[in-house]
């Protein structure tokens, strides 16, 4: 089943995307139809509805996506961010320099291609939500219309999330493109944007209500969808809204939910997060597939310059990014992430088998693929949420709607489950504070694409020397050549986009 739906994803869907969404477009503020249906003669059936939903799927991995330069993928820019990893291979363009100077330019292409990305989806989720709603009653079994529009509503809410968090202000569109004329939209608050989200997220939940909480062909979920909605809330209690309580105790009883529902459960081992897929302790995933739709990441953090003896068949490739070693030394003392081979690693078996090979310095090694070692092609899936991540969720924030202190035994066992992983003989605590769990956030979540957007919304950073929380505004991190401020925090509207629309702009 897992094969056949990453199949699904990276070939027949990727057409879908692009002949059957009826208002597929080159960009969200510029259209270019390519081709239209009619929508009477497309929502006529439950598969013409699971192709089109399908089709959305396609911009989830968009992630993966890179430029001519070898690992430029997204989703190194989003941890050059961050500051805490560090690229051992030559930068070749400005476009990554950028992140590290945190002198982001309107023409950088990381900026274009987020901001492509979401709308493209967005407009798509909106034709299928219209299409599908509108379908003759009979044509559809209602179970499966509820499924298809849940994981619609889901993912504009995810690509909206998105880009509200990247962006800040963006123009809020809620219906398919009929007139193509019109690409002067209006800048919508982020409160505005946000609260949309929250609806969306909502409408999924309640859709989804009576469905699976899990899945093992990587759908959006029940679980998908009360994990990420958690996230939402506890954004929106932080920066840049400042919600507070209220929010921190919405975001608090949604992860909760998913806590209590025990369809989720902590690997034993670090190294089920590289080889057990869509169960377990993995709530959402980018699926791949080696040969039509791999995935880079492997090959990307390699070791660079290859090591002479090759320790994977992709040698020629690697040094996208690594961890520097102020942000490793700062782990706790015998913490196990920190082992060889766990979430770092400096050797790696010769692939001839003739032994260790050491690599040099740390690298990471959380994506490592022993398949595409041996044959060059990963099929490994990405993973965009997992159990870890939502019992963390569930202990902030506990913790910041009691006033930064809890001890709610709930969210101490929670923090306790994630903590006592790395650190077996540590003891259970009676309290917990925000900080604690936010330490435990850097180091558990480290170069998975979470920690600059939990930096951004609480505006806190990991000091780099002493392991302590600290303000992020005036902070400098190892790999940046600038502190950070309040402009850092978003990134310019596209160059493109603002010379077709002209309200993209900041006060």
């Amino acid at each position: 089943m897992m094969n056949y739906m990453k199949k699904i994803y990276s070939t027949i869907t990727r057409l879908m995307a692009l002949a059957v969404i009826l208002s597929s477009c080159d960009s969200f503020l510029e259209e270019n139809h390519k081709t239209f249906l009619n929508p009477d003669s497309y929502y006529q059936n439950e598969k013409q509805a699971l192709a089109a939903v399908n089709g959305i799927y396609t911009f989830v991995d968009d992630i993966m996506d890179s430029d001519i330069e070898p690992d430029s993928q997204s989703f190194i820019f989003l941890e050059f961010m961050h500051g805490y990893g560090e690229r051992i291979r030559g930068q070749g363009t400005q476009d990554l320099v950028q992140a590290n100077s945190l002198l982001i330019a309107d023409n950088n292409s990381y900026v274009q291609r987020f901001w492509e990305t979401a709308h493209k989806a967005i407009e798509n989720c909106n034709s299928v939500i219209e299409g599908i709603e509108g379908m003759e009653e009979g044509t559809i079994d209602e179970n499966k219309k509820n499924q298809y529009l849940g994981e619609t509503y889901f993912l504009r809410g995810y690509f909206y999330f998105n880009l509200v968090r990247l962006y800040g202000q963006v123009p809020l569109k809620l219906t398919p493109t009929k007139d193509v004329t019109n690409t002067a939209i209006e800048l919508s608050s982020a409160e505005d944007v946000y609260n949309q989200i929250d609806e969306d997220m909502a409408k999924a939940g309640e859709l989804m209500e009576n469905l699976e909480w899990t899945n093992a062909g990587g759908r959006v979920t029940k679980g998908t969808v009360k994990s990420m909605h958690a996230k939402v809330l506890l954004t929106m209690a932080g920066y840049p809204l400042q919600k507070g309580t209220e929010y921190y105790t919405r975001a608090y009883n949604m992860a909760k939910q998913v806590y209590n529902s025990n369809a989720f459960q902590l690997f034993d081992t670090y190294e089920e997060l590289r080889t057990v897929e869509n169960s377990g302790e993995i709530i959402w995933s980018v699926q791949r597939e080696a040969d039509q739709a791999g995935n880079p990441l492997h090959s990307a953090l390699l070791a660079y310059p290859a090591p002479a003896k090759s320790v994977s068949a992709s040698a020629a490739y690697g040094g996208a990014i690594t961890v520097t070693q102020l942000f490793f030394n700062i782990y706790p003392q015998g913490d196990k992430r920190t082992e060889e081979r766990e979430f770092y690693y400096t050797e790696q078996e010769a692939l001839d088998g003739s032994g260790m090979v050491d690599l040099g310095r740390l690298y990471i090694y959380k994506y490592w693929d022993q398949e595409a070692a041996e044959t060059g092609k990963s099929g490994a899936d990405f993973t965009l949420l997992r159990y870890a991540d939502v019992l963390l969720m569930v202990a902030e924030a506990k913790a910041s709607a009691d006033g930064g202190t809890t001890t709610d035994a709930d969210a101490i066992e929670v923090y306790y489950l994630v903590r006592s992983r790395a650190l077996p003989e540590e003891g259970k605590l009676t309290s917990i504070t925000v900080d604690k769990v936010l330490q435990e956030r850097f180091w558990e979540l480290a170069f998975e694409n979470q920690t600059w957007y939990d930096m951004a919304r609480t505006r806190k950073a990991l000091h780099a020397v002493t392991g302590q929380i600290v303000n992020l505004i005036g902070y400098q991190t190892p790999s940046h050549t600038a502190p950070f401020t309040e402009v850092s925090l978003l990134l310019p509207y596209p160059i493109r986009e603002k010379r077709l629309n002209p309200n993209l702009k900041r006060d």
